[in-house]
């Protein structure tokens, strides 16, 4: 990060809801009502270690005037629903429950005032009939933190500080930090959460040196040790704040003003035409970190070039590059190799293009980065196609990239010369070599190290019935 970033102040992260945030997950779920213990357990705070998708429909809702009970979907509906439709259908249903929750505690007060118990809670009470005060949000998602370091219980503490149970989890509900993090794995999406909340209490103490008794004193500690452990610079990674500071300056209408027209009636600007990804040519330069577009569509050939920050791809640490622009690396690298290389198409893609050889993970990035650059540059359809191709009697599937050319000015890559002819023979005269042979792997991206984020990341994608 920038050693010039922005100071952000007490009332900003107020303002963004990361003052409850940081209460949220600092709370075990027995106290999800209780707002007084709450503001206490922010002294219990240690980093975040896991992070969990929301619980999976249907929704519940028993409807105590007419007596049904509701599901949203249904159990039926959500079993029968294709995997990729999944996360529209989760939505939906969290719309549908909020709509009808909205309707009912208008049926509520009407029932009521129709019996004459409007003013009476205890008659409200013993009718049976009650609001459905808390609805669903779309931004909820949950926590497990690490266990505590530091002796902040005893023996004697209370049930839910038992260091045993230090692996508690929490519920969090903040559209900032959910809109941050959807996209992301939790190698890169609970280091901006734990440094959120490293730099709320930099601002809520006002910077100052902590104590013993301070009430953020072992949250603090709990962080830096956490991150001297995991080798991160929290000086190079960014808050949520920072993250979307930067997505607000990412639309494709101001990249691209050529596609925009004004229209005079509304007063605003709306895409003059739809591209396809056979109108565009995009060169990634990894030195430079910088994105080259080149357009060929009905209004002639145009380059531009932008930052990949201007074009929404965050740092998600220090200035490695995001994973979205790995993912496109890696095709432009497969599009360079896959003529020269002996093996099958679609083995030369997994072996090229999947991040840590992990299909999942890379078809989550990928579905991200097809609904960000069908938005940057208003590209109607699909960026990436599945093939499928037969090997040996059996059928294998991999994507092609659409693009009219997508190509990479960074330096010739070990992962490029290894998939080559001359490279394969070389390797198979070569002898194992042991502790080299783990190097070079783990330069490549190839070391197979997991830490939670394929069984646990957040996504929509994964609202699936396993």
């Amino acid at each position: 990060m920038s050693e010039d970033k922005p100071k952000y102040t007490i009332s900003d992260f107020t303002e963004a809801g990361i003052h409850q945030f940081v209460q949220d997950i600092s709370s075990p779920l027995q106290d999800e009502w209780d707002k007084n213990a709450k503001k206490e357990n922010v002294s219990y705070f240690t980093p975040v270690q896991y992070i969990l998708p929301p619980l999976n429909p249907p929704f519940p809702f028993d409807d105590k005037i007419t007596g049904e009970h509701l599901e949203f979907p249904t159990k039926d509906e959500w079993l029968d629903c294709p995997d990729d439709k999944k996360s529209e259908l989760y939505h939906k249903s969290l719309d549908d429950f909020e709509a009808y929750r909205e309707d009912y505690n208008k049926r509520v007060d009407e029932y009521f005032t129709d019996n004459g118990i409007e003013k009476d809670i205890e008659a409200q009470a013993k009718s049976g009939v009650y609001k459905y005060e808390k609805g669903r949000s779309h931004f909820e998602f949950m926590t497990i933190n690490h266990p505590f370091h530091y002796d902040q219980v005893d023996k004697h503490s209370h049930n839910k500080w038992k260091p045993e149970l230090g692996l508690h989890w929490k519920k969090a509900d903040n559209e900032l930090v959910y809109t941050a993090i959807v996209d992301m794995d939790d190698a890169d999406a609970i280091p901006v959460i734990n440094k959120t909340v490293y730099d709320y209490i930099k601002a809520i103490t006002n910077d100052r040196d902590l104590k013993e008794g301070d009430i953020y004193y072992n949250p603090m500690r709990e962080l830096m040790r956490w991150a001297e452990v995991e080798s991160i610079d929290f000086n190079d990674v960014p808050n949520v704040l920072q993250m979307s500071a930067i997505e607000k300056t990412s639309h494709w209408d101001r990249l691209f003003p050529e596609l925009v027209v004004y229209n005079e009636w509304t007063g605003r600007g709306g895409p003059n035409e739809s591209t396809s990804p056979s109108d565009w040519h995009i060169m990634n330069n990894l030195m430079n970190h910088q994105l080259t577009f080149a357009y060929q569509g009905g209004q002639g050939r145009q380059l531009k070039r932008y930052s990949y920050e201007e074009c929404g791809f965050n740092y998600y640490r220090g200035k490695n590059p995001p994973r979205k622009i790995q993912l496109l690396e890696q095709y432009a690298i497969w599009k360079e190799m896959r003529k020269d290389s002996p093996k099958s198409v679609s083995l030369t893609w997994e072996d090229c293009v999947l991040i840590n050889g992990n299909r999942h993970y890379t078809m989550r990035i990928q579905r991200d980065l097809n609904k960000h650059l069908k938005s940057l540059l208003h590209i109607a359809g699909d960026i990436f196609e599945k093939r499928t191709e037969e090997v040996g009697g059996e059928k294998f599937t991999y994507y092609e990239c659409l693009l009219i050319g997508l190509t990479t000015v960074s330096q010739e890559k070990e992962s490029h010369k290894r998939f080559t002819k001359e490279s394969q023979k070389k390797s198979r005269m070569k002898m194992p070599s042991g502790i080299n042979d783990f190097s070079r792997d783990k330069k490549l991206g190839r070391d197979d190290i997991e830490s939670g984020v394929y069984h646990y990341g957040l996504d929509d994608g994964d609202l699936i019935d396993q």
